[in-house]
């Protein structure tokens, strides 16, 4: 694609195309551009378009790896896995397969194996020679009983009947980190190891060995959901 082809893309996408957008949106992939891409992606999935619904999922589920370091995308598989469910329950292969990796490996959800069988029956009828080599790696993990309950799952899955999601159970306490207050005003605050940080902030804190680059997503009333750099998962701190 053209220089002149590139900007009309961009032009179109500006002006709330979602073909457009899922367009621009591979364009700054393939260039390494993840940051930027995950916007424009994120514009179109928003518009219902599944493709891009794909894409996104994809990229919050693993997350991207962009040059400079700056355009990194670092993985969010709890908003990831939402979006890969929508769009494999409307019938995007990529992200069939994707709901098998998933939930195999409990990335944003719960480990099923049953049910990535079930899914990964499904994605082979799109892709017969992947797909079957994927499920015989996968049969020797579980007994004649447990593909009995993955075939009458796909059953299920043809006929709409989709599963609801099982989200991974977010962990609870941090030894190294300690929650000594919270505050419930207008803007609440939480204290963490001594520092103070509103929702959205980030603080890093120094211990004996190491130090934790730690932002605070939510606060309660005797609870703070953070997530720790280096970890796929947030956690809970609670007021002991």
């Amino acid at each position: 694609m053209g220089f002149g082809d590139v900007a009309a893309t961009k032009q179109k996408a500006e002006a709330g195309d979602p073909q457009a957008q899922l367009s621009l949106a591979d364009i700054l992939s393939y260039n390494f551009k993840k940051t930027e891409a995950l916007e424009w992606y994120q514009k179109a999935a928003d518009q219902g378009l599944t493709e891009a619904k794909s894409r996104l999922g994809e990229m919050l589920l693993f997350g991207g790896v962009g040059i400079p370091s700056s355009q990194n995308v670092k993985a969010n598989p709890s908003k990831g896995i939402r979006w890969t469910f929508e769009a494999a329950t409307n019938g995007n292969a990529k992200s069939v397969l994707n709901m098998s990796k998933a939930l195999q490996n409990g990335i944003g959800v719960s480990t099923n194996l049953i049910e990535a069988y079930a899914w990964l029956q499904l994605y082979s009828e799109s892709d017969t020679i992947m797909g079957r080599v994927l499920l015989n790696q996968l049969a020797l993990k579980l007994d004649t009983g447990n593909l009995q309950a993955a075939q009458a799952l796909v059953v299920q899955f043809k006929a709409g009947h989709w599963p609801s999601l099982s989200p991974r159970m977010l962990a609870e306490g941090d030894s190294r980190l300690k929650l000594g207050g919270v505050t419930n005003g207008k803007t609440p605050f939480a204290i963490i190891n001594g520092k103070t940080l509103a929702e959205g902030e980030t603080v890093n804190i120094v211990l004996k060995e190491q130090s934790l680059t730690v932002k605070c997503i939510q606060i309660k009333q005797d609870a703070v959901l953070i997530s720790i750099e280096g970890e796929n998962e947030p956690r809970w701190l609670t007021l002991n």
